[in-house]
């Protein structure tokens, strides 16, 4: 007997290829850690700095967008074609202990939004070299 496991992404891949206007799902991340803290890349082209907002609630770190687009083709008063589109996501991270989350900084730059979360002082190693005698 063969089992399948249930898979929402591939329905809403399916979904979305369907109806591109909608396209509801959650952009590409890549985490990094460093030494001196953790780098968050987001891939969302065609938003702009004022579509995000990034929330911290205890350790739980929150980046969500919306964009709403609206267009209109008038010709002697009458509208002939009124399009509009809507396009959001949501995703929410648990921060470690090691974070400092009161020093978070983000910046969007040519569709990627780049997000620094710096580790917390105590978490940084200090490398120290050792004399042999």
């Amino acid at each position: 007997m063969r089992l399948v496991t249930y898979n929402p992404f591939q329905i809403n891949r399916w979904v979305n290829t369907l109806d591109t206007i909608h396209d509801t799902q959650a952009p590409s991340v890549n985490i990094v850690e460093k030494d001196n803290g953790f780098y968050l890349d987001l891939v969302s082209p065609g938003m702009a700095k004022e579509d995000f907002k990034i929330e911290l609630k205890e350790k739980q770190l929150t980046i969500s967008a919306e964009k709403k687009n609206e267009s209109e083709v008038k010709e002697d008063g009458k509208v002939w074609r009124n399009e509009f589109s809507f396009s959001s996501f949501k995703r929410s991270f648990y921060l470690p202990d090691t974070a400092e989350g009161n020093a978070i900084e983000a910046a969007y730059d040519q569709g990627i939004l780049k997000v620094f979360i710096p580790k917390k002082a105590v978490a940084v190693p200090e490398i120290k070299t050792i004399e042999v005698a």
